[in-house]
């Protein structure tokens, strides 16, 4: 099974306003730790840009089986995600630290049935990998 891993923006600077002094370099070696445990290959990405994420997504839909997302600030706007997301019919969780996004969680565009968020992005990452490959 393949997961394709997309860090949305300012996700490069996790380190200098996580709680618990997580960086981006450190949450993706926690992230392949747990897919290397179910036998699970991950490719990831990191942009600030909504039109490299969509390219991304676009080129990937036929490599990988599931897509776990981070989309901070384009929870409201992002007509573009949402809509490719639905045209390439792939299972998706968006991953989310509530206290970062907590207004952006208000207006979402996407279904909260699929957006994980905890306290800890960290957290937010494996739980979205668990329930898109099974526990």
């Amino acid at each position: 099974m393949k997961v394709l891993i997309i860090h949305g923006p300012n996700m490069n600077l996790l380190g200098s306003f996580s709680k618990n002094r997580l960086t981006l370099d450190k949450l993706n070696r926690s992230i392949r730790r747990l897919a290397h445990t179910k036998s699970v290959e991950c490719k990831i990405f990191q942009t600030h840009s909504e039109t490299k994420l969509v390219t991304f997504l676009q080129r990937n839909r036929n490599k990988v089986n599931c897509v776990i997302l981070n989309l901070g600030p384009w929870h409201a706007t992002s007509h573009l995600i949402k809509e490719t997301l639905s045209l390439i019919k792939i299972p998706y969780r968006i991953a989310e630290d509530s206290n970062q996004v907590k207004e952006y969680l208000e207006n979402t565009l996407f279904d909260n049935n699929f957006i994980i968020h905890n306290d800890n992005i960290e957290e937010s990452y494996l739980e979205s990998l668990n329930q898109l490959v099974g526990e």
